[in-house]
């Protein structure tokens, strides 16, 4: 599973915002990444910024939002 998705399915679980540190926590607990860093917060959230971006370049709606610094949700 790709970082994006995987901060999908922890903010689809957790039903509500979170920072990027938690998404990344909760991702690596349930094994849903596998990250070669030792910085995999950076990775998750360059993830969903690369996410957003590709789909806003193809007409597509954002998959997250930005809803306070660090912070992010579904749209």
């Amino acid at each position: 599973m790709n970082f994006a998705d995987a901060a999908e399915q922890v903010l689809r679980e957790n039903g509500g915002p979170l920072s990027v540190a938690d998404i990344t926590q909760r991702a690596l607990q349930q094994g849903l990444i596998n990250p070669r860093s030792n910085d995999p917060v950076t990775y998750v959230r360059a993830a969903i910024r690369k996410d957003n971006r590709r789909r806003e370049g193809g007409n597509q709606p954002a998959r997250f939002r930005l809803t306070a610094p660090g912070v992010y949700g579904l749209s």
